[in-house]
């Protein structure tokens, strides 16, 4: 929903700006300082006070420095006429041109026919006139602007033509007859255009974004920038899709202060092929009342629940069934959070709210692990939650819930920790299922964990050192059989699942310090995780061992940067994996990088990874209705003549189908100061094309798709919003 203002004649603007405002201007008078001159042929005339020099003169006063063929000086005035070859430096800008008059002592003059070279920003400027007016106010007429560099004679790839621009007293550029052109070729036109003469942001259109659907038509969105204040801006855009409708979106960006921001984004699109009238709202705000304080909303809201459907570009916003909306507020302490938080959820499958379930609003408190005697190793936690949870229609209740623990770690000997851990876990509700009453759930949770870490460093004959660790540790859980069939379900607290659980952990970390040019930098070169629980008594599972869980994660950099990362689980009972989930990097060279992966869970029970207690345990499992099995693949690659590549993709193992495709493909310029690319989406119900291109120095154009793809250019060490 953002993009880089569109300021080409803005920007010229302000180098003419810094160019005619000489560095001594802040010290002492130009006029107080002395002026050398030297020429090939140099004649001073004492009646006049005037110097004239012929053949390879030089002026210089101060940081000011002017080279040309013919030069008159007059002493008295200030009054430079400079013709033939001019060059004008005044120690931070260049200036050429093919004659100049320029007072240096009110530092007002003219240049004709010149041209103006930036080295920050590879900013080239010609203009046939420049003229400064007042130390604010200026006259540029038939002027060009580029950020392409050229030798003599060649023609700029692109480049903003104004037939006349005034720059006025408050900072704002009027140009007229505005044009840009391709190769000198205009393609582009603009009869009169005003623009704020400021870099960082500028009132004016920005970049449009263009695009094809299959399914939508012509797709093209034209937004315009506005700078209200240092502090606010927004944006309008206009939003046309040919075969399914047209509207438009406002957005709103308000930051007073480094402790506040607040963003605003509405929308309105007439959906012509389900007659559709399609409003939606996002709005945020966050204030920092203090360093502990700070509050937060976030408001959500669509009045058609299949919108994101309907326009979206995001997956995620595609294939979501709610969408929330939440107030926020908390107090921080060293150890210990206070926060208030109210969230509203709304369907974006079903066209009635009245059963879904909100939170108005949860209370909370958590006390981080703190010592609580300063002389005795005893550690306590605690955490409170209130919550009101209420629906139109179903079931609804008020529930607290109070989870207070105690811990010690004791070391025996050096080499082993065991640390026993109490909790007590009550759950107030206000009603049950089957009547008004209050109803309560006491939960005892006792752990008991056994750790140790074995350390060993390895010195190879050039001195590289090599750390493994192996860290293995036993967990023993209890939690007695809860009743819980009178109580209200909402989420995961109002269930728990028993527990007389073992769980067996074996760790393994392989370390080193690499040379990273002239650096040296931590890389894990290795780490391997096995995980299974075992339980004591009845499991709640029907079978005595969870599956195995193994995690492995490999890494090196040579002979190219890989990284392999692996996590599955082995059920023993059937002897076949349950999931395996794979994802395999390769960076080959700079400009060249591989990933694959694949993500596979069988059909049946698969084991759930942690609870609300341990985050390691296997207690419980969950019934998968099918199998899923797919695979996932990035590729990018720098090609000749400035071209890069990138694709991504999906295929379903079952069906042998790609549910998506993408594709990019991106082209710089010689001199990187432009670019342009096509991007190509594919799915079994349409085909989206975006296309793409980038001004170096003053903008990029925006597109719905443009996020996914500039992370994998990124890869490749492209930032197509910017080039340079």
């Amino acid at each position: 929903m953002g993009t880089v203002t569109f300021r080409p004649v803005l920007l010229l603007a302000a180098l003419l700006a810094l160019v005619f405002s000489p560095a001594w201007s802040a010290a002492e008078p130009p006029a107080s300082r002395p002026i050398h001159i030297q020429a090939d042929q140099l004649t001073y005339h004492k009646t006049t006070q005037t110097y004239e020099g012929k053949g390879s003169v030089v002026v210089v006063q101060g940081p000011l420095r002017l080279e040309a063929d013919e030069v008159v000086l007059d002493v008295g005035t200030g009054q430079v006429k400079a013709v033939g070859r001019v060059h004008l430096n005044d120690g931070f800008r260049d200036i050429h041109g093919d004659r100049l008059d320029f007072n240096i002592n009110t530092t007002k003059g003219v240049i004709f026919h010149g041209s103006l070279f930036v080295l920050e920003g590879n900013f080239m400027v010609d203009a046939r006139v420049m003229e400064r007016l007042s130390d604010e106010q200026y006259r540029i007429e038939e002027a060009s602007f580029t950020t392409c560099s050229m030798l003599e004679g060649e023609m700029a790839p692109w480049r903003f033509k104004a037939d006349k621009a005034e720059l006025d007293g408050e900072g704002f550029l009027h140009a007229r007859h505005t044009t840009f052109c391709i190769l000198d070729v205009p393609v582009f036109y603009l009869p009169a255009v005003l623009f704020p003469a400021k870099r960082e942001r500028a009132t004016g259109l920005l970049f449009p974004s263009i695009g094809a659907s299959s399914k939508q038509g012509f797709k093209i969105r034209q937004a315009f920038f506005w700078d209200i204040s240092p502090s606010q801006d927004a944006t309008v855009a206009l939003d046309y899709r040919g075969k399914l409708g047209a509207g438009g979106d406002l957005e709103y960006r308000y930051k007073p202060s480094r402790k506040s921001d607040t963003y605003i984004w509405t929308r309105y699109f007439k959906d012509n092929q389900l007659s559709a009238s399609r409003w939606d709202l996002v709005a945020k705000h966050m204030t920092k009342f203090s360093d502990d304080v700070q509050g937060r909303a976030d408001i959500n809201y669509v009045n058609q629940h299949d919108t994101f459907r309907a326009l979206s570009e995001n997956v995620l916003q595609r294939v979501a069934v709610y969408q929330e909306s939440q107030a926020f507020l908390s107090k921080r302490w060293d150890n210990q959070v206070l926060y208030g938080l109210t969230r509203f959820s709304q369907s974006l499958t079903s066209l009635s709210d009245k059963t879904v379930l909100q939170t108005m609003p949860q209370l909370g408190y958590s006390l981080a692990p703190a010592r609580l005697w300063g002389g005795i190793p005893v550690y306590g936690g605690l955490d409170v939650t209130f919550d009101s949870f209420y629906r139109q229609q179903g079931q609804d209740a008020r529930r607290a819930d109070l989870f207070p623990r105690l811990w010690a770690p004791v070391p025996i000997d050096r080499y082993l920790t065991i640390t026993p851990l109490f909790g007590l876990r009550e759950t107030w509700y206000s009603r049950s299922a089957q009547s008004t009453d209050a109803v309560t759930r006491e939960a005892v949770y006792l752990s008991a964990t056994a750790d140790t870490r074995l350390i060993r460093r390895f010195t190879q004959e050039r001195g590289d050192t090599f750390t493994h660790k192996i860290e293995p540790a036993v967990t023993y859980e209890y939690m007695p059989q809860l009743r819980q069939a009178d109580i209200p379900f909402f989420n995961d607290v109002d269930r728990f699942t028993k527990k007389n659980l073992l769980t067996y952990s074996l760790t393994n970390r392989l370390s080193a310090m690499i040379g990273d040019g002239e650096t040296r930098r931590y890389l894990e070169m290795g780490y391997a995780r096995l995980t299974q629980s075992q339980h004591v008594a009845s499991s709640p599972t029907g079978k005595p061992w969870s599956d195995l869980r193994g995690e492995f994660i490999a890494r090196t950099a040579v002979p190219v940067k890989t990284e392999l990362d692996v996590d599955m689980f082995y059920n023993h009972e059937h002897s076949a994996v349950s999931v395996f989930n794979t994802d395999l990097r390769f960076d080959l060279r700079k400009d060249m990088f591989i990933s694959i992966g694949q993500r596979f869970t069988h059909q049946g029970q698969v084991a759930v990874r942690g609870d609300l207690f341990n985050p390691m345990t296997l207690n419980d499992v969950l019934l998968q209705d099918q199998k899923t099995h797919f695979y996932t693949a990035e590729v990018g690659f720098a090609l000749p003549y400035n071209l890069y590549a990138v694709a991504r993709g999906y295929l379903d193992q079952d069906t042998g189908q790609f549910p998506e495709m993408n594709y990019g493909l991106y082209y710089v310029g010689s001199s990187r100061c432009w670019g342009a690319g096509a991007l190509l989406i594919q799915r079994p119900d349409q085909t989206e094309f975006a296309f793409v291109f980038t001004l170096g120095g003053v903008g990029f154009s925006d597109s719905p798709f443009s996020g996914l793809y500039r992370g994998l250019f990124q890869r490749l060490g492209l930032d197509i919003q910017r080039l340079r």
